[in-house]
């Protein structure tokens, strides 16, 4: 009985509980190197000519090994996520100019709806559906201008008083291209309105017909 008490406790040592803070300072840890130096692996290059770009790539290709060369938007594209960023904002943009199509559409074609009379009493007295879908698709177009036209003001305005820390930048490409896409979706948008204008039968449209 004595020798188990002495091999028990020969094999069984004391545990010691020590905070964590404590065992972080006093537990083995390896030493941080004091050689290391820092090694760079991307360099930008400036150009005076934006054109010579070609050119110096290929000279820099030719002069160091193992080197890819790139220009910022090539570089900017590389950027982790920012490709899947841009293809989710692109298809925001899409969304929105489709369901644009379809609330401007159904705009027009309310109020078209509302001078049926009206458009009954001109046909009655020999206007053609060619004059009275010309007419529509002016008024549709000069609603759109106007509606463009005060959107537009109101963006900048608001872009103006917004801090300076917003990223909100406004290129006259980018402009253009917004502006364009806009007047061309009431047109699109109307060509409902034009078609049911162009049906509407003149005895029906002021109360004559059955």
């Amino acid at each position: 009985m004595v020798g188990l008490i002495e091999e028990r406790q020969y094999f069984f040592q004391p545990t010691i509980f020590v905070p964590l803070g404590t065992w972080d300072e006093i537990r083995a840890q390896a030493q941080a190197s004091t050689n290391s130096e820092a090694i760079a692996n991307i360099f930008a290059v400036q150009l005076t000519d934006p054109s010579a770009t070609e050119a110096m790539a290929q000279r820099i290709a030719a002069t160091v090994e193992d080197v890819e060369v790139a220009d910022k938007p090539a570089s900017i594209l590389a950027i982790p996520g920012y490709t899947a960023q841009q293809s989710t904002l692109n298809t925001v943009q899409g969304f929105t100019l489709f369901i644009g199509v379809l609330v401007v559409g159904g705009f027009f074609q309310i109020q078209t709806l509302q001078k049926v009379p009206q458009i009954g009493m001109l046909k009655a007295i020999g206007t053609s559906n060619g004059i009275v879908a010309i007419t529509t698709l002016l008024q549709i177009v000069a609603v759109t201008v106007v509606g463009v036209l005060i959107g537009s003001v109101g963006t900048l305005l608001l872009s103006l008083g917004l801090p300076a820390g917003i990223p909100v930048l406004f290129s006259g490409p980018a402009i253009a291209l917004a502006v364009a896409i806009m007047l061309l979706i009431g047109p699109l948008g109307g060509l409902v309105s034009i078609r049911l204008a162009s049906r509407i039968e003149p005895l029906t449209a002021i109360g004559l017909g059955k």
